[in-house]
């Protein structure tokens, strides 16, 4: 009996909450068989991104086409969407907000109304770390404040703070401990201050200690290969770092479709591991091997190009050490070629490439016309984790023919490449952070008149440095530039090839002026080429999502003919945006570039340098 009063009173309890605006000598509504249908009003103090986020969690949104069938069932409804409410503000820093609502039956639908006082944005008044596992915490080198992003008297957004999370254990994971764990950050309220005392609960474990490596077997692939290819060694400590830089090596070989790098604990502790602060682990390295051949087509476009058909074919693994024969054809308008190459890993010692190719080349370029046969093979080797190092040997006959004269001589020539390279970047196709940094000079000796011999030197370097990233830390925005120089050493320029020049303007080049039109001119418009030249330009890079993204960029250019560029002067401009379409292997690039000074011949009424240059292409312009 006592029962049955006690669920009378709390059904008499619910009807005068949700009657608490019904009209006087109403009469209780039963409900109907199909449920109670209501709509929903949130506080008109919310904004856009507080109401969305409530409305991707509420339950009252979520269950709307199942409606509740007893004001119970509503009511659990509410008061549920009452908390969701509630932390949904407290995430955008209103830790003393206070969240109600009433329910209005004298309306069909009824009606549900929340109203929240937000009250004042709470700041952080202090950040720190706290030990929940059984190792201690390693000193910072840094402070936390500047470690996590944050500081004192910031106002305490969810949000950031999550992030914050990401960052520590990014930067746990690059210090030597790949297994922590950072719980949700924590906060200890005071609502006399308006502050919160933010905590992040981290559990370490020791300081990871690298003892051994273990390659799961390959079906076709000497596990020499990828040993040969691991950043890290025996002893060194854990830095993810280092084992995504051997991912992605391992990964632009062509030869896996996954490589996959697992730190794994030592079960038994040895005598190289007695402090108990460090532990031994194993690095496993998992790969799905790729089908050793691939066949692949692609097309390109400038306007003052015009389209070029792409078609190439790769065998990966020709004898089961990474052996790369491959064969490509490229035709176009302005060039065809027909191109042969034989790669061979490991040559004499790990980490040292023999790159062998031969060519056929035909080009109807505005300043020339040619017919060459080329080969070269050179020695490349990687000598730190950035750092590459080439030398070899190159041969190359045919004829040419400048649009200048009209006269045909002949090409023999004989070079000596030798290339460095820096690449500090995070992407070979799609760079957002990071630098490049690359030179190389050739000597070349053969037909070359009165000179007998000349040298080609060139340089270019890029840098990459994001400006806005994600709650994952993924870059989002970048802002790119690059520099790019040439000089020759010839004793007379006419002796110097036309297909050995230096021409500026196009796709790679400064985009808003045509194909080799950055560069001397006669009075046929026909480019004359220089021995120097000098290119920069800067690009800001923005991804709107997963897939799509945006480019404004402004570059400048010249071609000399002297030895050493004039820099700073004869300076070409030109600007453009474009936007990129992003695929898992790089970004689709469509560009369209504008001409800052269009040019005329003396005597001319209109100038020769088109409005605007259009590209479409694969992978970033630089």
């Amino acid at each position: 009996m006592i029962m049955h009063y006690f669920l009378a009173f709390l059904f008499i309890t619910n009807i005068y909450h949700i009657h608490a605006q019904a009209p006087a000598g109403d009469a209780l509504a039963i409900p109907s068989q199909e449920g109670i249908d209501y709509q929903i009003e949130w506080p008109e103090n919310l904004t856009p991104e507080m109401q969305k986020r409530i409305e991707s969690v509420s339950m009252l949104l979520e269950n709307k086409l199942r409606l509740p069938g007893s004001f119970g069932g509503l009511m659990k409804r509410v008061e549920k969407d009452k908390k969701y409410l509630e932390k949904t503000i407290q995430s955008f820093g209103y830790y003393g907000c206070k969240v109600d609502f009433d329910i209005d039956l004298s309306k069909t639908p009824v009606v549900i109304h929340f109203t929240c006082e937000l009250g004042p944005v709470y700041t952080i008044e202090h950040m720190q770390l706290e030990n929940r596992g059984k190792y201690p915490l390693p000193d910072l080198p840094v402070n936390l404040d500047d470690l996590v992003g944050l500081n004192k008297g910031d106002e305490l957004v969810a949000e950031h703070a999550q992030k914050s999370q990401v960052i520590l254990k990014k930067y746990f994971s690059q210090t030597g401990y790949p297994f922590a764990e950072i719980d949700e950050p924590e906060g200890i309220i005071n609502h006399d201050k308006r502050t919160v005392v933010l905590i992040f609960p981290v559990h370490l474990g020791g300081k990871a200690i690298i003892d051994s490596t273990d390659i799961e077997p390959t079906q076709n692939l000497d596990p020499s290969f990828i040993r040969n290819r691991l950043f890290w060694k025996k002893g060194d400590t854990y830095d993810t770092r280092v084992v995504e830089r051997t991912r992605r090596q391992l990964s632009q070989t062509g030869l896996f479709d996954n490589v996959v790098v697992t730190p794994k604990p030592v079960e038994e502790k040895t005598e190289s591991n007695a402090n108990e602060k460090e532990q031994p682990i194993t690095m496993h390295v998992k790969t799905t091997e790729a089908a050793p051949r691939a066949l692949a087509a692609g097309v390109h476009y400038a306007t003052s190009q015009g389209g070029e058909a792409r078609l190439s074919w790769d065998h990966y693994n020709l004898l089961g050490h990474g052996e790369n024969l491959g064969a490509n054809l490229r035709v176009a308008k302005i060039r065809t070629k027909a191109r042969i190459y034989y790669n061979v890993p490991d040559c004499g010692s790990p980490n040292q490439t023999l790159k062998n190719e031969m060519y056929v080349l035909k080009e109807k370029t505005r300043a020339y016309r040619s017919n060459t046969i080329a080969a070269s093979s050179k020695i490349e080797r990687q000598l730190t984790d950035i750092l590459t190092g080439s030398i070899g040997l190159s041969g190359e006959s045919g004829s040419i023919t400048p649009r200048t004269t009209n006269k045909k001589s002949p090409i023999r020539l004989i070079g000596i490449p030798v290339e460095l390279g820096i690449d500090a970047s995070n992407d070979l196709l799609n760079p957002t952070r990071g630098f490049r940094i690359n030179g190389h000079i050739t000597p070349y000796t053969g037909h070359l008149g009165s000179s007998k011999s000349m040298v080609i030197t060139q340089g270019n370097a890029s840098v990459y440095l994001p400006f806005q990233t994600n709650s994952l830390d993924e870059d989002m925005g970048t802002l790119a530039s690059f520099v790019r120089f040439g000089t020759m050493r010839i004793r007379n320029f006419e002796d110097l090839p036309p297909n050995k020049r230096f021409y500026g303007g196009g796709n790679g080049s400064v985009r808003g002026y045509g194909y080799q039109m950055i560069s001397p001119i006669d009075d046929k418009k026909i480019p004359i080429g220089g021995e120097s030249l000098l290119e920069f330009g800067s690009e800001i890079r923005y991804r709107f999502s997963e897939t799509v993204g945006g480019v404004a960029f402004i570059e400048a250019g010249s071609v000399y003919q002297r030895k050493i560029p004039n820099f700073g002067k004869k300076l070409l401009w030109g600007t453009g945006f474009g936007i990129r379409y992003y695929t898992t292997y790089a970004p689709v690039r469509i560009d369209i570039a504008f001409p800052l000074q269009r040019r005329k011949l003396k005597g001319a009424k209109k100038p020769y340098d088109s409005p605007y240059q259009f590209y479409v292409s694969v992978g970033q312009a630089f």
